[in-house]
């Protein structure tokens, strides 16, 4: 058994230099890695009017807005938080019309308690639904027609936060008028290319913070800006909810993201400074008792740590290490 490499204990005018010795432990590793993300409410999205006109009505930044909610009004004429996803694009003014857009209308009615929870699984644009729409009118204080238009809703994935205030009343509703978050805190960290291995949605996650810990889910992962390239490959931006808002309600700022590996528990394991590499192929431990290099199979690499076994290596034989 030959060794390819590595430093010797060198000869000092007191004798050999002392070499540094290690014991092997049964301990646990985990291929779990820490990173550093940012707790808030994530990135805004423009909402834009829907029709031209003159801006009349503005949510106040900070506002949460749920199904139903008014967002904006155009000519004093609100456009109101719909939840699903498929937006509306055509005028709703007669029974018989079918879509996935009549079912997320008929599903919000519903919900809104204007229409039954039968009818608002339909996709199918009925005679309720026409009631249904006069009732939730009537509600808005606006013209009880029956039809939903354009201008009426607009359909997002869930509840907001209103982040930016672009627009200012009396413009023209030309542009962007506001921007809007998640109604709820979210984490959101950049990874690099090689950080990447085993992160997918639905992936579970750790996240503490000075004062508090709780756990979360990753809901996303997209490529991250250009200018957020990294060597080797594209960086992406990973979005994490999490699973106790309230827990979260009070903090901000950097948290640290745990993201869970594969585990060993009770394994022998060494540093990775005590083993040798051998010149026909291979890593061997080095004992104290004897000197003699044992030859030994090696598991999982973890946090300096590495798992290994082979004749003769048991918990606390002492080993060679060269830190």
């Amino acid at each position: 058994m030959t060794l390819m490499g590595g430093k010797q204990p060198t000869a000092t005018a007191d004798g050999p230099e002392q070499a540094k010795t290690t014991s092997v432990v049964r301990t646990d590793l985990s291929s779990s890695q820490d990173f550093t993300g940012s707790l808030g409410f994530g990135d805004e999205m423009p909402v834009k009017s829907r029709v031209p006109g003159t801006v009349t009505w503005l949510p106040a930044a900070g506002t949460k807005i749920g199904r139903g909610g008014v967002l904006y009004k155009v000519d004093n004429r609100p456009a109101v938080l719909f939840v699903g996803d498929t937006p509306t694009y055509r005028k709703l003014d007669a029974p018989g019309i079918k879509g996935p857009d009549v079912k997320v209308v008929n599903q919000n009615l519903a919900a809104m308690g204007y229409l039954g929870q039968a009818a608002g699984r339909m996709d199918t644009f009925t005679a309720a639904s026409q009631a249904a729409i006069r009732k939730w009118q009537k509600a808005l204080k606006v013209d009880e027609t029956g039809i939903l238009d354009l201008p009426d809703v607009v359909v997002l994935p869930a509840p907001v936060r209103v982040g930016t205030v672009t627009a200012q009343l009396g413009t023209a509703a030309d542009g962007p008028l506001l921007g809007v978050t998640s109604d709820a805190k979210v984490v959101t960290l950049s990874l690099g290319p090689n950080d990447t291995s085993g992160v997918t949605s639905g992936t579970k996650v750790d996240i503490s913070w000075p004062d508090g810990r709780t756990t979360g889910v990753v809901a996303g992962i997209t490529k991250a800006t250009a200018k957020d390239s990294a060597p080797g490959g594209d960086k992406v931006a990973v979005t994490i909810t999490v699973d106790d808002p309230t827990a979260v309600a009070k903090a901000d700022g950097s948290v640290t993201i745990k993201l869970a590996g594969a585990t060993r528990t009770g394994v022998l394991a060494v540093p990775v400074t005590a083993l040798l590499a051998l010149k026909e192929g291979g890593y061997a431990l080095q004992t104290v008792s004897d000197g003699k290099l044992v030859a030994v199979q090696t598991g999982m690499f973890a946090n300096g740590m590495v798992e290994v076994s082979g004749a003769g290596i048991a918990e606390g034989t002492k080993v060679v290490t060269a830190s």
